[in-house]
């Protein structure tokens, strides 16, 4: 029978058969959607959502395909299209599933960032932050792209 830690009452070891607590990358946004109010700020979070897990994809361990990216894209294009959002809004959002399509993270990275210029007042810091640290890793200096230089 197992030993029982006196402290916090748990197993010392995981069993083989465990599996790993899957991590979550957005749990402050899906929160904020969570606890919005229908319409406006809710869709414009969903919406958020949505393109944020789709750039997420361009990430290690994730790393879709060309074509995956492209279909993934028209996809949340074509959902994006069905919300109500003010067009001030819809045109970085949609930005950011094209960008996604193109497979370049610098891209991805700087629509990331209007986006998140465009949606300041709909959704609160921490949620901006989760969508910051994409914007981090997608950036040029993260994933090892450099832009070519101009002159």
């Amino acid at each position: 029978m197992p030993r029982f830690d006196g402290v916090n009452g748990v197993i010392g070891q995981q069993p083989r058969f465990a599996l790993a607590t899957p991590h979550f990358r957005f749990r402050a946004l899906s929160a904020f959607a969570g606890r919005a109010a229908l319409g406006g700020d809710r869709e414009v979070a969903l919406a958020c959502l949505v393109v944020a897990r789709l750039a997420c994809g361009m990430l290690a361990p994730n790393d879709i395909q060309a074509a995956d990216a492209k279909s993934r894209s028209a996809a949340a294009k074509q959902w994006l299209s069905g919300l109500s959002l003010p067009s001030s809004i819809r045109i970085p959002l949609t930005h950011v599933a094209d960008a996604v399509a193109t497979g370049n993270p610098t891209t991805t990275s700087t629509a990331l960032e209007r986006m998140l210029v465009a949606v300041s007042r709909n959704i609160d810091e921490a949620s901006a932050s989760e969508v910051r640290a994409i914007v981090a890793e997608l950036s040029p200096t993260a994933t090892g792209h450099q832009l070519p230089a101009s002159g």
